[in-house]
């Protein structure tokens, strides 16, 4: 068998026709005998719940050939039997894979020989069974039209197994929208951090899914500003949902860093592409600030003690009233990732990262006519003007960084912060030489200011562990530190910003 290129073009598994879309959903199997009788569900509800019995099962080869190109094959063992179908793991970088939506379908037959695959390339050796989902599904016809279908069962491996179930809600974007907000508040439906096959591989081989997307999004070229929102947003609507996961438990700070800088991009999108969409992300904006605040909190601690903490243990060793302000420094960053894993357990928090989700599925932004000309312009030609005034925000403080205030400074690096957000969104769309360059002396920038603000975070938090005599001897060793840091920082800081001012721009 090959694999090959699938012949009908991507589709969502479930989809009614091309004005639907099909939500997918978490949910806990003891909330499933009041689903079916919950009010915005029966208000909806058209003729009897049909129920049969489901097994799946998916191959591979022994190698998993086709897990590794990012493909699953699986076979319906229900009615039909032998029913065969090909899908995603995970996105592929072509934007047509939203966050809360199950895999694209690639192809289906009765036959696994009878599926084109992957480019042609050949499948080395048979096909085994390598993880399945026995349960039952559960299909309810809903006003609209549309449906309501739970899957509810168990997947296993050769080793393991684990409970599954999942809402899916397909109709009208807007229609399935509303239904999951009604049914947020009464219910524990979450975004799946991964669809119904990387699951079952996951089960398969121990292992956590692997991420649906990471890092920056990259709009490709020639998408349209409305291909390049929805792009955006759904890169790093999976990128935030993947990492509140694993934030909260603090073993390492690495889930805290990628999610703020998740956060981070998004609130830069939405402010880049807010001449084009409107006030429509202005309220998701407003939330992500929200969460931004409550990352930043345990990152910064996490960064004091990772850094300047750790060098003052180092030339301190053995230094009591070092040891005790540092233990308070570790209280404090427990006492902040305490709060954090309070706001992600939240209802409110999950409310919103629903919405978040289901943003690049609804395109709010294109129901405002007045943005229809924006919107259909080439990204290109958008990106060029965004870039030239995020810059002008950067350089506006004039040829010297070295006497401007602290406060002037972090402003200055939070613009710049911005501009390479953006650049980055935007890179695949200009001269990849002249981008990189660009880029590289921003990142330049960026480094010598971030040297200095890490000086001013310090200061603030030694703020908040103030004593007595050892206290204050350990807190002016801080001190000591970071202003010694600053200092050779802003030492280079003036040429640094030269040369970045003086760097060619890659859009022009």
């Amino acid at each position: 068998m090959d694999i090959d290129d699938a012949a009908d073009p991507d589709r969502p598994a479930g989809a009614i026709d091309d004005a639907t879309v099909t939500f997918e959903f978490d949910m806990e199997p003891q909330d499933l005998s009041r689903l079916l009788r919950a009010p915005p569900v029966l208000a909806r509800r058209e003729g009897r719940v049909r129920t049969s019995a489901l097994r799946t099962v998916w191959h591979d080869t022994a190698t998993g050939e086709l897990a590794a190109a990012g493909l699953s094959l699986s076979e319906s063992m229900s009615e039909p039997v032998g029913h065969w179908r090909l899908e995603r793991l995970r996105p592929n970088g072509a934007g047509d894979w939203h966050p809360a939506t199950p895999a694209p379908v690639l192809g289906e037959a009765a036959d696994p020989r009878g599926l084109a695959m992957h480019r042609g390339r050949p499948v080395q050796g048979p096909l085994v069974p390598v993880a399945a989902f026995s349960g039952r599904q559960r299909m309810a016809a809903l006003a609209g039209p549309a449906t309501l279908t739970i899957l509810e069962g168990t997947l296993r491996g050769v080793a393991s197994d684990r409970p599954a179930c999942r809402l899916l809600l397909c109709g009208t974007p807007a229609d399935m929208a509303v239904l999951a907000d009604e049914l947020s508040p009464l219910f524990a439906l979450s975004v799946p951090r991964a669809g119904l096959a990387a699951e079952a591989m996951s089960v398969a081989s121990g292992m956590a899914p692997v991420p649906r997307r990471t890092g920056t999004p990259r709009v490709p070229p020639g998408a349209t500003v409305d291909e390049a929102l929805g792009i955006v947003l759904s890169h790093l609507a999976d990128v935030i949902l993947y990492w509140r996961h694993l934030a909260p438990a603090g073993d390492t700070p690495e889930p805290v860093h990628q999610m703020r800088v998740a956060v981070r991009r998004m609130r830069s999108a939405i402010s880049v592409f807010r001449r084009a969409a409107g006030p429509v992300l202005d309220a998701p904006g407003a939330q992500l600030r929200t969460l931004a605040g409550v990352l930043g909190a345990a990152r910064d601690w996490d960064v004091f003690l990772q850094n300047t903490g750790a060098a003052v243990a180092q030339a301190f060793a053995g230094d009591r009233r070092i040891e005790r302000l540092l233990a308070a420094a570790e209280r404090k960053r427990r006492e902040a990732y305490a709060s954090l894993r309070t706001a992600l357990a939240s209802s409110d928090f999950r409310r919103f990262s629903m919405s978040l989700a289901l943003l690049p599925s609804l395109r709010p932004w294109a129901a405002d006519p007045s943005g229809t000309e924006m919107l259909s312009q080439p990204a290109r030609s958008y990106a060029a003007r965004a870039l030239c005034r995020r810059l002008k925000h950067v350089t506006s403080p004039g040829d010297s960084l070295a006497t401007l205030p602290a406060d002037t400074l972090h402003e200055v690096r939070k613009q710049a912060k911005r501009l390479r957000y953006t650049a980055e969104f935007f890179a695949p769309l200009f001269a990849d030489k002249p981008t990189r360059r660009f880029l590289d002396r921003l990142e330049q920038l960026q480094e010598a200011l971030g040297a200095m603000n890490d000086a001013s975070v310090a200061r603030r938090l030694m703020a908040q562990l103030s004593g007595g005599a050892d206290r204050a001897f350990a807190v002016g060793v801080v001190h000591g530190f970071v202003a010694a840091g600053s200092a050779r920082a802003g030492t280079d800081l003036d040429q640094v910003w030269n040369k970045f001012c003086r760097a060619d721009v890659f859009w022009r």
